[in-house]
Protein backbone atom coordinates (compact mmCIF):
# COMPACT_ATOMS: atom_id res chain seq x y z
CA UNK A 1 0.00 0.00 0.00
CA UNK A 2 1.27 3.46 -0.89
CA UNK A 3 1.85 5.86 1.98
CA UNK A 4 2.61 9.28 0.52
CA UNK A 5 3.83 11.95 2.93
CA UNK A 6 5.33 15.42 2.54
CA UNK A 7 8.53 16.18 4.43
CA UNK A 8 11.29 18.81 4.48
CA UNK A 9 14.42 18.04 2.52
CA UNK A 10 17.06 16.21 4.57
CA UNK A 11 20.60 17.10 3.36
CA UNK A 12 21.98 13.92 4.95
CA UNK A 13 20.03 11.95 2.32
CA UNK A 14 21.30 13.93 -0.67
CA UNK A 15 22.17 10.76 -2.62
CA UNK A 16 18.42 10.27 -3.14
CA UNK A 17 18.14 13.75 -4.57
CA UNK A 18 21.12 13.17 -6.88
CA UNK A 19 19.41 10.02 -8.15
CA UNK A 20 16.22 11.98 -8.85
CA UNK A 21 18.11 14.67 -10.77
CA UNK A 22 20.03 12.03 -12.73
CA UNK A 23 16.70 10.40 -13.64
CA UNK A 24 15.52 13.64 -15.34
CA UNK A 25 16.04 13.21 -19.12
CA UNK A 26 14.90 16.54 -20.54
CA UNK A 27 18.19 18.47 -20.45
CA UNK A 28 20.49 15.72 -21.70
CA UNK A 29 21.22 17.38 -25.06
CA UNK A 30 22.09 20.63 -23.32
CA UNK A 31 24.60 18.84 -21.09
CA UNK A 32 26.04 17.02 -24.11
CA UNK A 33 26.44 20.33 -25.95
CA UNK A 34 28.26 21.83 -22.98
CA UNK A 35 30.47 18.80 -22.40
CA UNK A 36 29.19 18.34 -18.84
CA UNK A 37 28.81 14.86 -17.34
CA UNK A 38 25.32 14.19 -16.03
CA UNK A 39 26.46 12.88 -12.65
CA UNK A 40 28.39 16.10 -12.02
CA UNK A 41 25.34 18.14 -12.97
CA UNK A 42 23.17 16.06 -10.63
CA UNK A 43 25.70 16.72 -7.85
CA UNK A 44 25.52 20.47 -8.51
CA UNK A 45 21.70 20.54 -8.61
CA UNK A 46 21.37 18.51 -5.41
CA UNK A 47 23.66 21.04 -3.75
CA UNK A 48 21.28 23.88 -4.62
CA UNK A 49 18.63 22.32 -2.37
CA UNK A 50 20.65 23.39 0.67
CA UNK A 51 20.96 27.04 -0.41
CA UNK A 52 19.89 29.41 2.41
CA UNK A 53 17.20 31.11 0.30
CA UNK A 54 15.75 27.81 -1.00
CA UNK A 55 12.97 25.83 0.66
CA UNK A 56 12.71 22.21 -0.51
CA UNK A 57 9.79 19.85 0.11
CA UNK A 58 9.93 16.12 -0.56
CA UNK A 59 7.18 13.65 -1.42
CA UNK A 60 7.95 10.20 -0.01
CA UNK A 61 6.28 6.83 -0.53
CA UNK A 62 6.99 4.54 2.44
CA UNK A 63 10.20 6.48 2.99
CA UNK A 64 11.41 6.46 -0.62
CA UNK A 65 11.88 9.83 -2.30
CA UNK A 66 9.34 10.04 -5.13
CA UNK A 67 9.40 13.74 -5.93
CA UNK A 68 10.45 17.15 -4.72
CA UNK A 69 9.75 20.82 -5.22
CA UNK A 70 12.23 23.56 -4.39
CA UNK A 71 11.25 27.22 -3.97
CA UNK A 72 13.76 30.02 -4.27
CA UNK A 73 12.85 33.29 -2.56
CA UNK A 74 12.97 36.40 -4.77
CA UNK A 75 13.40 39.17 -2.17
CA UNK A 76 14.08 42.22 -4.32
CA UNK A 77 11.42 41.23 -6.85
CA UNK A 78 9.02 40.82 -3.94
CA UNK A 79 9.83 44.37 -2.88
CA UNK A 80 9.43 45.61 -6.45
CA UNK A 81 5.97 44.11 -6.89
CA UNK A 82 4.79 44.33 -3.29
CA UNK A 83 4.08 40.59 -3.17
CA UNK A 84 5.88 37.58 -1.76
CA UNK A 85 7.39 35.99 -4.85
CA UNK A 86 9.15 32.66 -5.33
CA UNK A 87 10.66 30.76 -8.24
CA UNK A 88 9.99 27.03 -8.54
CA UNK A 89 13.63 26.09 -8.91
CA UNK A 90 13.01 22.34 -9.23
CA UNK A 91 9.88 20.23 -9.82
CA UNK A 92 10.72 16.54 -10.09
CA UNK A 93 8.87 13.24 -9.79
CA UNK A 94 9.45 9.60 -10.63
CA UNK A 95 5.82 9.14 -11.66
CA UNK A 96 4.55 8.38 -15.17
CA UNK A 97 1.87 11.07 -15.00
CA UNK A 98 1.26 14.62 -13.78
CA UNK A 99 -0.55 13.89 -10.50
CA UNK A 100 2.46 13.77 -8.18
CA UNK A 101 3.83 16.96 -9.73
CA UNK A 102 0.42 18.54 -9.10
CA UNK A 103 0.39 17.32 -5.49
CA UNK A 104 3.69 19.06 -4.85
CA UNK A 105 2.43 22.29 -6.42
CA UNK A 106 -0.86 22.20 -4.51
CA UNK A 107 0.96 21.59 -1.24
CA UNK A 108 2.88 24.82 -1.78
CA UNK A 109 -0.22 26.76 -2.83
CA UNK A 110 -2.41 25.49 0.02
CA UNK A 111 0.01 24.96 2.91
CA UNK A 112 2.47 27.84 2.53
CA UNK A 113 0.51 31.05 3.14
CA UNK A 114 3.64 33.19 2.70
CA UNK A 115 3.64 32.47 -1.06
CA UNK A 116 1.73 34.97 -3.26
CA UNK A 117 3.36 34.28 -6.62
CA UNK A 118 5.15 31.36 -8.27
CA UNK A 119 7.40 31.58 -11.32
CA UNK A 120 8.13 28.22 -12.94
CA UNK A 121 9.98 27.10 -16.07
CA UNK A 122 9.96 23.49 -17.28
CA UNK A 123 11.63 21.80 -20.23
CA UNK A 124 9.42 21.96 -23.31
CA UNK A 125 9.24 18.14 -23.50
CA UNK A 126 8.58 17.70 -19.75
CA UNK A 127 4.92 17.06 -20.50
CA UNK A 128 3.93 15.82 -17.04
CA UNK A 129 5.22 18.96 -15.32
CA UNK A 130 3.51 21.18 -17.91
CA UNK A 131 0.22 19.31 -17.46
CA UNK A 132 0.51 19.62 -13.67
CA UNK A 133 1.03 23.38 -13.95
CA UNK A 134 -2.09 23.63 -16.12
CA UNK A 135 -4.07 21.52 -13.63
CA UNK A 136 -3.05 23.94 -10.87
CA UNK A 137 -4.11 27.04 -12.80
CA UNK A 138 -0.71 28.37 -13.84
CA UNK A 139 -0.66 30.82 -16.75
CA UNK A 140 1.65 30.25 -19.72
CA UNK A 141 3.69 33.40 -20.42
CA UNK A 142 6.21 32.34 -23.05
CA UNK A 143 8.80 29.88 -24.30
CA UNK A 144 12.48 30.42 -23.58
CA UNK A 145 15.25 29.22 -25.87
CA UNK A 146 18.58 28.26 -24.33
CA UNK A 147 21.60 28.66 -26.58
CA UNK A 148 25.29 28.04 -26.09
CA UNK A 149 28.69 27.94 -27.73
CA UNK A 150 32.23 26.99 -26.87
CA UNK A 151 34.65 29.89 -26.72
CA UNK A 152 37.66 30.14 -28.99
CA UNK A 153 39.68 33.06 -30.27
CA UNK A 154 36.86 35.32 -31.41
CA UNK A 155 37.71 37.73 -34.18
CA UNK A 156 36.03 41.06 -33.51
CA UNK A 157 33.75 42.11 -36.38
CA UNK A 158 34.25 45.42 -38.11
CA UNK A 159 32.49 48.31 -36.39
CA UNK A 160 30.49 51.10 -37.94
CA UNK A 161 32.46 54.31 -38.29
CA UNK A 162 32.62 56.34 -35.10
CA UNK A 163 31.80 53.42 -32.74
CA UNK A 164 34.04 52.06 -29.99
CA UNK A 165 33.42 49.19 -27.56
CA UNK A 166 34.45 49.59 -23.93
CA UNK A 167 33.32 48.92 -20.38
CA UNK A 168 30.52 51.11 -19.11
CA UNK A 169 31.54 54.22 -17.18
CA UNK A 170 29.52 55.26 -14.11
CA UNK A 171 28.49 58.42 -15.96
CA UNK A 172 26.94 56.28 -18.75
CA UNK A 173 24.69 54.12 -16.59
CA UNK A 174 21.59 56.25 -17.03
CA UNK A 175 21.99 56.09 -20.80
CA UNK A 176 22.07 52.30 -20.54
CA UNK A 177 18.86 52.31 -18.49
CA UNK A 178 17.22 54.58 -21.08
CA UNK A 179 18.02 51.98 -23.74
CA UNK A 180 16.51 49.24 -21.55
CA UNK A 181 13.22 51.14 -21.37
CA UNK A 182 13.19 51.55 -25.15
CA UNK A 183 14.12 47.99 -26.09
CA UNK A 184 13.11 45.26 -23.65
CA UNK A 185 9.63 44.43 -24.91
CA UNK A 186 10.25 40.66 -25.10
CA UNK A 187 9.97 39.39 -21.53
CA UNK A 188 7.62 37.15 -19.63
CA UNK A 189 6.33 39.89 -17.36
CA UNK A 190 5.32 41.98 -20.36
CA UNK A 191 3.37 38.93 -21.61
CA UNK A 192 1.55 38.45 -18.29
CA UNK A 193 -1.81 40.28 -18.50
CA UNK A 194 -1.83 40.69 -14.72
CA UNK A 195 1.09 43.14 -14.86
CA UNK A 196 1.08 46.69 -16.18
CA UNK A 197 3.52 47.33 -19.01
CA UNK A 198 5.21 50.16 -17.11
CA UNK A 199 5.93 47.87 -14.16
CA UNK A 200 7.36 45.18 -16.47
CA UNK A 201 9.71 47.76 -18.01
CA UNK A 202 10.78 49.08 -14.63
CA UNK A 203 11.58 45.51 -13.55
CA UNK A 204 14.08 45.09 -16.38
CA UNK A 205 15.63 48.47 -15.58
CA UNK A 206 16.10 47.19 -12.04
CA UNK A 207 17.68 43.95 -13.29
CA UNK A 208 20.23 45.81 -15.39
CA UNK A 209 20.81 48.35 -12.61
CA UNK A 210 21.68 45.46 -10.30
CA UNK A 211 24.47 44.48 -12.72
CA UNK A 212 26.23 47.77 -11.91
CA UNK A 213 26.39 46.87 -8.22
CA UNK A 214 28.34 43.60 -8.23
CA UNK A 215 31.72 42.52 -9.54
CA UNK A 216 30.16 39.27 -10.78
CA UNK A 217 28.77 41.14 -13.80
CA UNK A 218 30.48 42.99 -16.60
CA UNK A 219 28.76 45.74 -18.59
CA UNK A 220 30.13 46.83 -21.97
CA UNK A 221 28.80 49.60 -24.21
CA UNK A 222 28.98 50.66 -27.83
CA UNK A 223 29.89 54.34 -27.68
CA UNK A 224 29.72 57.11 -30.27
CA UNK A 225 30.25 60.87 -30.06
CA UNK A 226 26.56 61.18 -29.24
CA UNK A 227 26.78 58.79 -26.31
CA UNK A 228 25.90 55.16 -25.59
CA UNK A 229 24.33 53.40 -28.59
CA UNK A 230 24.04 49.90 -27.10
CA UNK A 231 25.08 47.72 -24.16
CA UNK A 232 25.56 44.10 -23.08
CA UNK A 233 25.84 42.52 -19.62
CA UNK A 234 27.54 39.21 -18.85
CA UNK A 235 28.82 37.19 -15.93
CA UNK A 236 30.84 34.14 -14.95
CA UNK A 237 29.40 31.27 -12.90
CA UNK A 238 32.16 30.36 -10.45
CA UNK A 239 30.32 27.88 -8.20
CA UNK A 240 28.72 26.08 -11.15
CA UNK A 241 32.07 25.97 -12.97
CA UNK A 242 33.90 24.44 -10.01
CA UNK A 243 31.29 21.71 -9.58
CA UNK A 244 30.75 20.61 -13.19
CA UNK A 245 34.37 20.99 -14.31
CA UNK A 246 34.00 23.54 -17.11
CA UNK A 247 34.52 27.31 -16.91
CA UNK A 248 31.06 28.61 -17.77
CA UNK A 249 29.72 32.11 -18.35
CA UNK A 250 26.56 33.73 -19.67
CA UNK A 251 25.39 36.72 -21.66
CA UNK A 252 22.44 38.26 -19.85
CA UNK A 253 21.01 41.50 -21.28
CA UNK A 254 21.64 43.31 -24.54
CA UNK A 255 20.06 46.41 -26.03
CA UNK A 256 20.66 48.78 -28.94
CA UNK A 257 18.98 52.11 -29.55
CA UNK A 258 16.10 51.62 -32.03
CA UNK A 259 17.62 53.99 -34.59
CA UNK A 260 20.96 52.09 -34.53
CA UNK A 261 19.56 48.58 -35.03
CA UNK A 262 20.43 46.38 -38.03
CA UNK A 263 23.86 47.99 -38.28
CA UNK A 264 25.93 45.22 -36.67
CA UNK A 265 26.10 46.63 -33.14
CA UNK A 266 24.39 43.63 -31.52
CA UNK A 267 26.80 41.15 -33.10
CA UNK A 268 29.75 43.40 -32.21
CA UNK A 269 28.66 43.62 -28.56
CA UNK A 270 28.22 39.84 -28.37
CA UNK A 271 31.70 39.21 -29.77
CA UNK A 272 33.29 41.81 -27.50
CA UNK A 273 31.77 40.17 -24.42
CA UNK A 274 32.69 36.67 -25.62
CA UNK A 275 36.25 37.76 -26.37
CA UNK A 276 36.62 39.24 -22.87
CA UNK A 277 35.19 36.10 -21.24
CA UNK A 278 37.45 33.83 -23.28
CA UNK A 279 40.54 35.87 -22.44
CA UNK A 280 39.65 35.45 -18.75
CA UNK A 281 39.42 31.67 -18.93
CA UNK A 282 35.77 30.95 -19.78
CA UNK A 283 35.29 27.86 -21.96
CA UNK A 284 31.55 27.92 -22.63
CA UNK A 285 29.00 30.73 -22.85
CA UNK A 286 25.24 30.37 -22.54
CA UNK A 287 22.37 32.73 -23.20
CA UNK A 288 18.60 32.51 -23.06
CA UNK A 289 15.90 34.55 -24.72
CA UNK A 290 12.22 34.25 -25.52
CA UNK A 291 11.43 32.21 -28.61
CA UNK A 292 9.37 35.16 -29.89
CA UNK A 293 12.40 37.47 -29.85
CA UNK A 294 13.38 36.78 -33.44
CA UNK A 295 15.88 39.66 -33.78
CA UNK A 296 17.83 38.36 -30.77
CA UNK A 297 17.78 34.79 -32.11
CA UNK A 298 19.17 36.00 -35.43
CA UNK A 299 21.96 37.99 -33.76
CA UNK A 300 22.87 35.08 -31.49
CA UNK A 301 22.98 32.70 -34.44
CA UNK A 302 25.33 35.08 -36.26
CA UNK A 303 27.45 35.15 -33.10
CA UNK A 304 27.96 31.38 -33.20
CA UNK A 305 25.31 30.29 -30.68
CA UNK A 306 23.25 27.14 -31.22
CA UNK A 307 20.01 26.05 -29.54
CA UNK A 308 20.63 23.50 -26.78
CA UNK A 309 17.19 23.32 -25.11
CA UNK A 310 13.95 25.22 -24.60
CA UNK A 311 11.58 25.73 -21.68
CA UNK A 312 7.98 26.72 -21.09
CA UNK A 313 7.46 29.56 -18.63
CA UNK A 314 4.47 29.79 -16.28
CA UNK A 315 3.23 32.25 -13.65
CA UNK A 316 0.79 31.66 -10.82
CA UNK A 317 -0.82 34.48 -8.85
CA UNK A 318 -2.23 32.86 -5.72
CA UNK A 319 -5.39 34.40 -4.28
CA UNK A 320 -4.91 35.27 -0.62
CA UNK A 321 -7.25 37.10 1.76
CA UNK A 322 -6.51 40.81 2.06
CA UNK A 323 -3.77 41.49 4.59
CA UNK A 324 -2.52 44.71 6.15
CA UNK A 325 0.32 43.08 8.07
CA UNK A 326 2.60 41.90 5.30
CA UNK A 327 6.32 42.48 5.61
CA UNK A 328 6.40 43.58 1.96
CA UNK A 329 4.68 46.82 1.04
CA UNK A 330 3.65 47.53 -2.58
CA UNK A 331 5.53 50.38 -4.23
CA UNK A 332 2.47 51.21 -6.33
CA UNK A 333 -1.25 50.80 -5.84
CA UNK A 334 -1.62 49.89 -9.50
CA UNK A 335 0.92 47.11 -9.94
CA UNK A 336 -1.56 44.45 -11.00
CA UNK A 337 -4.33 44.46 -13.54
CA UNK A 338 -7.48 42.45 -13.02
CA UNK A 339 -7.77 39.82 -15.73
CA UNK A 340 -10.98 40.21 -17.70
CA UNK A 341 -11.32 36.73 -19.19
CA UNK A 342 -13.79 34.40 -17.52
CA UNK A 343 -13.12 30.96 -16.14
CA UNK A 344 -9.60 31.68 -14.91
CA UNK A 345 -8.71 31.65 -11.23
CA UNK A 346 -6.77 34.87 -11.75
CA UNK A 347 -10.03 36.74 -12.33
CA UNK A 348 -10.64 36.47 -8.59
CA UNK A 349 -7.29 37.97 -7.71
CA UNK A 350 -7.41 41.30 -5.91
CA UNK A 351 -4.63 43.69 -5.18
CA UNK A 352 -3.29 44.03 -1.67
CA UNK A 353 -4.81 47.50 -1.68
CA UNK A 354 -8.29 46.01 -1.94
CA UNK A 355 -9.21 47.73 -5.24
Amino acid sequence: MRKLVFAPYDPSRDEEAKELFAFYPHKDFQLLSMGVQKDRMAHYLAGTLADPNTQSICLRDNGRLMGLIALQALPWMSQHFGLRMYAVRHLLSRSDGPLEHARLLRFVMEELPEVDFLDCRVAVDDIYSAHALELCGFRYVGTEVFMGRHLANDVAPSLPAGIELDFCRPSERQEVLDIVEATHVHNRFAYDPMIHTAIAKSLYCRLVENCFRTDQFGVMVARSRKGVEGFITFKTSENFSRTVGIRAASLDFIGVRPERRNKGLGVALNHAALSHLGQNGAEFAAVRTLASNYPALQILSRSGFKVTSSSLHFHKWIHRPKSTARNVQPESANILKLAKSGGDSSTNYRQATGH
